[in-house]
């Protein structure tokens, strides 16, 4: 009796144990909260274009730009937990969202499984070149000689909290503009709607080289190896450091075996000496990280962020 329940039971996992193997036995979509040209949008790409040749199957990038991820992170929800829907997301929808929004209609740990970390991105502050300010001091200084005459581009959470945490800590105010995703924000940089903002090196990259855009300091503590003659705000206002970051989630629920294997196939690319090089030209660091690792970090995020959000100022929605 007892060896023909057992022979029932292994018939009825099976099934469910074949599955795990099969993995993926077809595309895999990527939600993505930002649009083409962001830096999650590029990292997304980046990297599941080589996992997908680990794993056999391709990737669909599925952009879902809004709210500051709150679209993206609620569209994955919607998906079945089968781990043919995932989430390259951000310190926007897995952090300071729990503090910017009132009904975000999600807990950004509790319901979804993660994957991996990606990349730790420090921000640029960044100004329109016509702007008569060589460096962060003499901006500053600028900023607080034309009160109310400034605006500021805010492209994602990133964005937001370090321009209004740098206004915050140098003392002087500008007016918000909200943009879908990073790029939006920098068309309008260039063409002097907005004066300054905080954003991915990458980005506005192209535009220091053609002297259009003008860099004034990082948000790392140390010197981007990509930007080495552009110094810390640290420098310049003292103890500044507020750094972005990018992370794969799943839906919760989705089975471990499927969880273990994105995981392995993520941290193998990132791992590669070819992609640590090329995150390092685009102003980022690698970030890998165990699922178990990358849940802790997820809550210990979410208060740092409310925490930033607060100090800076930034309102709740």
């Amino acid at each position: 009796m007892i060896h023909r329940l057992l022979a029932v039971s292994l018939l009825v996992a099976l099934p469910g144990l074949a599955a795990a193997q099969a993995y993926p036995s077809k595309p895999i979509r990527l939600v993505i909260p930002f649009g083409p040209g962001s830096a999650t949008d590029m990292i997304g790409r980046y990297v599941t274009e080589r996992a997908g040749r680990i794993l056999g199957t391709s990737f669909i990038v599925d952009n879902r730009p809004g709210a500051n991820g709150m679209l993206a992170a609620r569209e994955l929800l919607k998906s079945p937990t089968d781990g043919y829907t995932i989430m390259m997301s951000s310190n926007s929808a897995h952090a300071s969202n729990v503090y910017l929004y009132k009904d975000l209609n999600y807990d950004p740990v509790k319901d979804f499984a993660p994957i991996t970390g990606m990349t730790v991105n420090p921000h640029v502050m960044v100004i329109r070149s016509s702007i008569p300010a060589q460096n962060l001091k003499e901006f500053i200084a600028y900023a607080k000689a034309n009160p109310g005459k400034l605006n500021f581009g805010a492209g994602n959470t990133g964005g937001l909290a370090n321009a209004s945490l740098f206004m915050s800590t140098a003392g002087f105010t500008a007016t918000e503009v909200t943009y879908k995703s990073p790029p939006a924000a920098v068309i309008d940089l260039l063409g002097g709607r907005i004066d300054f903002m905080s954003v991915d090196y990458f980005i506005v990259a192209d535009h220091f080289r053609a002297g259009t855009l003008r860099p004034l300091g990082v948000t790392s503590k140390a010197r981007l190896k990509a930007l080495p003659n552009v110094p810390p705000i640290a420098d310049t206002l003292a103890g500044y450091e507020l750094n972005g970051w990018t992370a794969s989630f799943a839906a919760a629920g989705t089975p471990p075996e499927v969880i273990a294997r994105l995981n392995k196939a993520f941290t193998t690319v990132l791992a590669s000496p070819e992609v640590d090089e090329y995150f390092e030209r685009q102003g980022m660091q690698t970030f890998i990280t165990t699922p178990e690792a990358l849940g802790a970090f997820v809550k210990e995020q979410v208060g740092k962020w409310a925490e930033v959000l607060s100090k800076a100022g930034v309102q709740r929605q």
